[in-house]
């Protein structure tokens, strides 16, 4: 099922798609893994956060980050969705910033 996710401005970042991260426009971000999300060059950008049932991907900047990773191909796109609408914006917890 792919999820879609936004930014804190509330404008369409991308999806995700068997584990893999994509821009609205179907470039290759990154990955998922165990709710965490690593960029295409294998550094950590943060993780999932749901809020208002709408998914957003955000770094806590007072904890330190993961070790980079080595990258990971992408999974393989069977498909870019329709872009949804953008959304209305929302304030993320104190301390996070959005991860893309």
């Amino acid at each position: 099922m792919d999820i879609y996710i936004y930014k804190s401005n509330g404008t369409y970042l991308g999806f995700t798609q068997d584990d893999s991260i994509y821009s609205r426009d179907g470039i290759y971000l990154g990955w998922v893994e165990n709710n965490y999300v690593w960029d295409n060059n294998g550094q950590f950008r943060g993780q999932i956060l749901e809020m208002n049932k709408n998914k957003y991907i955000a770094r806590n900047i007072y904890t330190i980050s993961p070790i980079p990773k080595i990258p990971k191909a992408p999974s393989g796109l069977s498909s870019i969705p329709t872009p949804p609408s953008n959304i209305e914006p929302v304030n993320l917890p104190i301390g996070f910033q959005d991860g893309f």
